[in-house]
């Protein structure tokens, strides 16, 4: 029997096909089982986007999420639409990684696993077309995952000394008598805490979010894509600590009933703008503002 010479290899095995598309009664069967796996973390997740401040844009990712899969449908069309059984075995890992979590009683992995359920139905259903087609509008759902309370508080607790540092050297830059005491912001008259709420986490996620669709929106090359993502994380923290620094000139000069009033229940929007305006301007200067044609 002749063997293959050594730098010649056969082609890669294709993943086991699934068969047929299913029907509209093994879809709905599908659907339900996921709910009765999924359920008690779905309502679970709406609650803390309904009571987090971090995660109160969680009820726009799955809208927006849609929103694309429904603009790429056309192109799936012409896709073969002939299933994966490799999707099966996506499903498999996510389901036992939700299992886990539900044992362990830690709920943010249950999203992800939710997510990667989802990827691995259209799989199996689809093909590896429509998974390659469709990986940013479900990756995408990943930001709708609230993440544990340890996990905030850790990352919130440097973000929490940053903010202080950042806006207390600003207001000493234009002058101002300041001290900086770990995250308290003190001048002669005004004191100002960078609580967790006001670290920036909250804004550093939907800063975050909002980059990813803006990367993949933009018709650009990867490493502009890249560059651009990675600078929502100091465009977010910047324009965190211009809030802070505003509040603090605020509270010196006009009183703390000015700077911790309206202001501070509209700085959130401002920070936000701002952000969004700093990813604009980074996007001009890359040349990348063009969006795709294809969606």
């Amino acid at each position: 029997m002749d063997s293959l010479p050594a730098d010649q290899t056969g082609p890669l095995p294709s993943p086991p096909a699934a068969g047929q598309a299913p029907s509209p009664i093994q879809l709905i069967t599908v659907g339900a089982a996921l709910l009765l796996t999924y359920g008690h973390y779905i309502l679970w997740m709406v609650q803390r986007w309904w009571e987090s401040t971090y995660y109160g844009h969680g009820f726009l990712i799955p809208i927006i999420s849609g929103y694309l899969i429904w603009r790429l449908r056309k192109r799936g069309e012409q896709l073969p639409g002939k299933g994966f059984g490799w999707g099966l075995v996506i499903m498999v890992g996510s389901l036992l990684v939700h299992i886990a979590a539900s044992l362990a009683d830690v709920h943010f992995p249950s999203g992800f696993a939710l997510v990667g359920t989802i990827f691995g139905l259209v799989v199996w259903l689809e093909g590896w077309g429509w998974g390659r087609m469709l990986i940013f509008p479900i990756g995408f759902l990943s930001f709708m995952v609230p993440l544990g309370r340890i996990l905030v508080e850790q990352v919130a607790e440097p973000l929490q000394l940053f903010s202080a540092q950042l806006a207390g050297q600003a207001v000493a830059m234009i002058g101002g008598l300041v001290t900086i005491e770990g995250t308290l912001i003190r001048t002669p008259i005004y004191t100002f805490e960078v609580a967790i709420p006001c670290s920036g986490l909250k804004s550093t996620i939907a800063m975050t979010a909002l980059a990813a669709l803006f990367t993949y929106l933009v018709a650009a090359p990867w490493w502009k894509k890249l560059v651009l993502f990675v600078c929502a994380f100091p465009v977010a923290l910047l324009a965190n600590g211009a809030r802070i620094f505003v509040t603090v000139i605020l509270g010196t000069t006009l009183g703390p009933a000015i700077a911790e009033g309206f202001f501070h229940r509209v700085s959130g929007i401002v920070v936000f703008l701002f952000g969004l305006g700093g990813l604009f301007a980074i996007g001009r200067i890359l040349g990348c503002l063009q969006l795709r044609e294809d969606i």
